[in-house]
Order: C-alpha cells, then sequence, then structure tokens
C-alpha cells in the first residue's frame, strides 16, 4: 500500500528527473546566449544563490531544484565513499534520507565563498523516524563549483551526538555568520 509521503516522494523524484533531463538536453551555450543577445555574465550564478536553491532542496523537500544545483555529474566523497551519482540518483538518495530523518536541518555556523569553492561549519540535526529520538552529528563540508552548478564534494561527519557549541546559528545557510 502507497502511503502519501510515499506518493509524494515519488512524484518529486520522478519531477526533478523530467526537469534534469529537460535541463541538460537544452542548455544554452555562451554562443547561443550571445547570438539570442543575452550575456552569459548575466545568467552567471553566484554561490549565494546556488546555496539557496540547495538549502530549499534540503529543508522543504524541493526537489525540482535539484537540476538547477548539481551538474551531470556529481562526485562525493563521504562517509559511503567516493562515488559520482547523476540528478536522479542523488534526488532518489536526499528523498530516502529526509524519510528516515525527520525535521532535517542543516543548522550553519559559518561558511566561505570563494571563486569556486565553498564550505560550511554545521551540526545536522534530525528525528529519527523509527524511535522520535533527535539525533545531532557537527560536519564540514566543502564544495567544488562549476558552472554555477555543484561539482564535487567533500563530506567530514563527527560522531552521533556531536553537536558546534562555540558560536550562534546563522539564521539561513547563507546569512552573514552572528557576531560573537
Amino acid at each position: 500500500m502507497v502511503t502519501g509521503l510515499a506518493r509524494l516522494i515519488v512524484l518529486a523524484i520522478w519531477t526533478a528527473t523530467v526537469t534534469c533531463s529537460t535541463v541538460y538536453g537544452g542548455t544554452p551555450t555562451a554562443a547561443n546566449l550571445h547570438a539570442e543577445g543575452k550575456s552569459s555574465m548575466s545568467e552567471e550564478i553566484t554561490p549565494r544563490d546556488l546555496f539557496d536553491r540547495w538549502e530549499r532542496v534540503w529543508h522543504e523537500g524541493q526537489y525540482d531544484l535539484i537540476s538547477t544545483c548539481i551538474g551531470p555529474a556529481y562526485t562525493r566523497h563521504d562517509e559511503a565513499g567516493d562515488r559520482t551519482v547523476t540528478c536522479e540518483a542523488y534526488a532518489a538518495e536526499i528523498a530516502k534520507t529526509r524519510e528516515q530523518r525527520l525535521h532535517l536541518r542543516f543548522v550553519v555556523y559559518d561558511h566561505s565563498f570563494e571563486d569556486n569553492r565553498a564550505w560550511f561549519r554545521f551540526t545536522l540535526k534530525w528525528t529519527d523516524a523509527n524511535t522520535g529520538e533527535t539525533h545531532t552529528r557537527a560536519g564540514m563540508q566543502v564544495y567544488r563549483i562549476e558552472g554555477g552548478k555543484l561539482a564535487e564534494t567533500w563530506l567530514q561527519f563527527q560522531p552521533l551526538r556531536s553537536a558546534w557549541t562555540d558560536t550562534v546559528a546563522q539564521e539561513r545557510w547563507t546569512s552573514s555568520p552572528p557576531i560573537k
């Protein structure tokens, strides 16, 4: 029996898949943009814009934004090992993670954007779907950005129940860090 949440997740993954296929099937080149009178500079996505969207994917389940956030091949270096995932595969991973970890939140304390790199210091907080227990894990993540999208990431977590305690959290991922 399929629940309403499962239907919603399947619909979200399907939407992300269609969007990803559409985006990568018809991405305009700089020459196309120039011919149409558009500047590739005006079409450039800032890291702040990118991570504002990426936060909505993770916190609000807006899977249709995944194709605007990650490239066609997204390389991850994390606890699962080194692997490259497609939009569709990573959309399924995010949906499964959010299903198992209710109320999932990345609480960001510090971040930096420089050229094609970004890093975040955060605590991941969630409620276990089976036990109802609240869990935390402190972590740091570094990203490489290519063409305005996430191309590669390195993620390091501290043990379960760890959390950063030395500072106040930012309001949003890309907010200015609070003054200490």
